[in-house]
């Protein structure tokens, strides 16, 4: 899962801006370790308030412009553990999988999500059986509680109540 991108070197000690991919910043902990490309960073520390981070492994300017643009992540169960969700909350993870159904009937599962403009989006791949109606293979669902109605995770997959979504279906 990732959780950061590193920006541009600050100072002479190693240190750089992180830009948060998450939607958790309680994730960037002093001491976390953190997988990139190029192998495990350990958090020294974090700023929230001017975005600055250390890592343990980086110290020198040059250090630290040679990570510019690496993306950092971490483990789903680590990512559990540190981040506390809030009722109806969910982790982007465990609702990749879920089936979308309106009214008893599945319109499809959700693929992906993605995030345009502040606004997370649920990417559905229709069911099969509405594809053979002349329906659009894929669209998406805007996450707000005008079209979720519920999401119920007792279920494996989960089952994602919904409303209004056939028609964005049938208008796609």
């Amino acid at each position: 899962m990732s959780v950061a991108k590193i920006g541009r070197s600050v100072g002479f000690k190693g240190e750089v801006l992180l830009h948060l991919l998450s939607d958790f910043p309680e994730s960037l902990q002093k001491g976390n370790t953190y997988f990139s490309q190029i192998g495990d960073l350990t958090l020294e520390y974090y700023h929230a308030k001017s975005s600055v981070a250390k890592f343990v492994q980086i110290n020198s300017k040059e250090s630290a412009k040679q990570i510019t643009n690496l993306i950092l992540y971490t483990t789903k169960s680590q990512s559990k553990e540190q981040c506390k969700l809030q009722e109806n909350e969910f982790f982007w993870f465990d609702i990749i999988g879920s089936k979308i159904v309106e009214k008893g009937e599945v319109l499809g599962g959700v693929y992906e999500i993605e995030r345009f403009c502040g606004q997370d989006f649920l990417s559905v791949q229709t069911d099969a059986s509405l594809v053979a109606q002349k329906l659009p293979k894929t669209f998406l669902i805007p996450y707000t509680a005008r079209y979720i109605l519920e999401v119920d995770s007792m279920q494996n997959p989960k089952v994602i109540q919904t409303q209004f979504c056939k028609e964005i279906l049938e208008n796609s």
